[in-house]
């Protein structure tokens, strides 16, 4: 099997949304301004295409802007910064140069992994029992497949 890395998530019952922390990291930045790195609070979310930060970040990194583009939110489409960033997960995987946009996801959330990251790797979310389970692998290292599953564990050809 191939090497890879993950990290879970468990909780004690359903889960509505799926936190992390993650590490955000630059070299697109004002590097005359000392900055210690820090974890960033986290959500995962599987309906935005392309990973997000927020203004917060891009100040406290002292980011520069790598381009502009149009973002769709739940407010409507907005124009926004764009910057690449280095993106550390829970798992101790840095996924290098990821052009993420600039975002208002509220007080409490800081980046937002999109599709851009997720689809890197194998993405799983159970609720057995009342109780979710997020768990996430990089590299991708097969397939699931529940059909395949239930067709072997029930003898069907």
């Amino acid at each position: 099997m191939a090497e890879y890395r993950a990290f879970t998530l468990r909780s004690e019952g359903r889960l509505n949304k799926l936190p992390t922390n993650a590490l955000i990291l630059s070299d697109v930045r004002d590097n005359s301004v000392p900055y210690t790195p820090k974890m960033w609070s986290a959500i995962w979310d599987t309906g935005a295409t392309k990973s997000c930060i927020t203004k917060r970040i891009a100040d406290d990194l002292k980011l520069i802007p790598v381009g502009r583009t149009t973002i769709g939110t739940a407010n409507g489409l907005t124009v926004a910064d764009t910057y690449f960033v280095n993106v550390g997960l829970p798992n101790g995987i840095v996924v290098p140069n990821v052009l993420v946009s600039c975002a208002d996801l509220g007080k409490d959330i800081d980046v937002l992994v999109g599709m851009d990251i997720i689809t890197l790797g194998d993405f799983s979310i159970t609720n057995l029992n009342g109780r979710t389970v997020f768990s996430f692998r990089i590299p991708s290292v097969k397939e699931v497949d529940f059909i395949t599953e239930y067709n072997q564990e029930h003898g069907i050809k």
